[in-house]
């Protein structure tokens, strides 16, 4: 015979209520305060008043990098001085952030937290040992009070010639003026001026040896980069200098070698990359390099002394733009 059991009515009431009572008073236990600096979700944080202490102590310190994760027109519009702007959201973050030291000091910022959380989780993977979100980002770092500069875009210059296949190479600067651990952006396009399509074979025509976007000189994805050497420069004596070294030495893939061509869209710089290319689907040929007042010497960060500088911008066509600027 089963047997069954009743609970009396009189029993579940006591147990409910003894259950209603501890849940109440678990919610009203007062905790300890959160200290100054605490881990989110396994990720190092540190609240604004220490993020700007911090940021005082290493404003001669080439190790320290800020590093503000927002869009390129978030950064724009208001930044923390001095920071550099590496897009989290960006297909490329991993890749460009993999190019940082990963030894030295970062200090972790976008609009709220989340962002930034989300891109040290990424660096600490990666093997950085030193990286810190700052609690609320940007918009708590505003409202207590704390000061940004918002970068206004001078164009310098810009190519009025094109080459004979019609490409035009464009190039500006932020700022013929750097400030210590001001961020200098170097802004370059290949541009197609034809109103149709522009089939390009690729070339190995590079005016200057060192030019680059990124780590691989000469065979990236896209077919222009970047370089700056100390000193006035112009293209008499380009040959005669010998360009910073702005990203630490990587093994380079091969891949890049294979492309043949590039086939522009009309009066654009969005262009398929041959062979395989849609150009329904085209690759935008500019790049914004930003650099945070170092250079790489000897695998250690230097930051760039007072003085002249001459930023090269050239693609593999042969076409040349300089720009200038000074470091006070």
């Amino acid at each position: 015979m089963k047997m069954k059991y009743y609970l009396p009515v009189i029993s579940l009431c006591v147990v409910l209520n003894m259950l209603l009572i501890t849940g109440c008073i678990q919610t009203t236990v007062q905790t300890t305060p959160t200290p100054a600096t605490t881990t989110t979700a396994s990720v190092p944080t540190i609240d604004v008043p220490d993020a700007y202490n911090l940021i005082q102590q290493n404003v001669n310190n080439p190790h320290f990098i800020i590093l503000d994760v927002r869009t390129a027109d978030e950064y724009n519009a208001g930044h923390i001085a001095g920071a550099v702007n590496i897009d989290y959201t960006s297909a490329q973050f991993t890749a460009d952030v993999s190019l940082l030291g990963k030894s030295n000091q970062y200090l972790v910022y976008c609009k709220t937290g989340v962002r930034g959380a989300a891109a040290t989780q990424i660096m600490l993977g990666l093997g950085f040992t030193n990286v810190q979100n700052v609690a609320g980002g940007i918009t708590a770092w505003i409202q207590d009070g704390y000061p940004t500069t918002a970068l206004v875009t001078t164009t310098l210059s810009t190519t009025s010639t094109q080459s004979e296949n019609g490409l035009q190479l464009r190039v500006s600067l932020n700022t013929t003026a750097l400030t210590p651990r001001e961020a200098l952006q170097i802004n370059v396009s290949e541009y197609n001026t034809l109103s149709t399509d522009n089939n390009v074979l690729i070339a190995t025509n590079w005016g200057v040896n060192g030019l680059t976007i990124g780590a691989c000189p000469n065979i990236n994805v896209l077919p222009f980069g970047v370089a700056i050497f100390q000193g006035n420069y112009n293209a008499n004596n380009i040959s005669q200098g010998t360009p910073l070294e702005l990203f630490a030495a990587v093994p380079c893939a091969q891949l890049m070698r294979l492309i043949t061509g590039y086939d522009f869209l009309p009066v654009s710089s969005n262009a398929a990359i041959m062979p395989g290319g849609d150009l329904k689907l085209p690759t935008s040929m500019s790049a914004t390099e930003t650099v945070n007042g170092t250079y790489m010497q000897g695998f250690q960060l230097t930051s760039f002394a007072a003085g002249m500088y001459t930023v090269v911008a050239g693609d593999e066509w042969g076409n040349l733009e300089f720009l200038y600027f000074t470091v006070k």
